[in-house]
């Protein structure tokens, strides 16, 4: 009987930590940032300032537009959608190796739909201007 009521207590403890909505991110902001001149390979700018808050992520690069992100193993996906387009941007994440920065990234993949090509678009030239190369992401103190 305590054998049961100790399995049974340590798979609700499992369950409870496994559906947790806890997230390291969470009240924290974040610029990623890209290499400004190959000349001097410490100098970085910001691309784009992401503050994530209860689950969602707010990019005031594009006029605080707020949309989801998800962390799937070593990939980082956020997403933004408006009634007319939609943006989703997928990093590959890992810690970074520079004193300055938390994360080291490379952007692997990136789509922008938009239904009617008339309206004006929130995210089309920020969706243009990505870059393809390497980004630190640097926490903002």
């Amino acid at each position: 009987m305590i054998r049961r009521l100790l399995f049974l207590f340590l798979l609700a403890v499992l369950l409870l930590s496994g559906c947790s909505t806890s997230d390291d991110l969470s009240g924290k902001t974040f610029d990623v940032s890209v290499r400004s001149s190959p000349n001097n390979p410490d100098k970085y700018h910001a691309i784009m300032t992401l503050e994530f808050l209860d689950g969602k992520v707010i990019n005031h690069s594009i006029a605080g537009e707020e949309g989801t992100y998800e962390l799937k193993d070593d990939n980082f996906v956020i997403q933004f959608e408006n009634e007319n387009e939609s943006l989703q941007i997928e990093f590959t994440l890992k810690e970074s190796d520079k004193e300055f920065s938390q994360y080291s990234a490379e952007i692997i993949d990136s789509d922008f739909q938009m239904e009617d090509a008339e309206q004006v678009s929130k995210y089309k030239q920020f969706y243009l201007d990505l870059p393809s190369s390497h980004v630190e992401i640097i926490e903002e103190k």
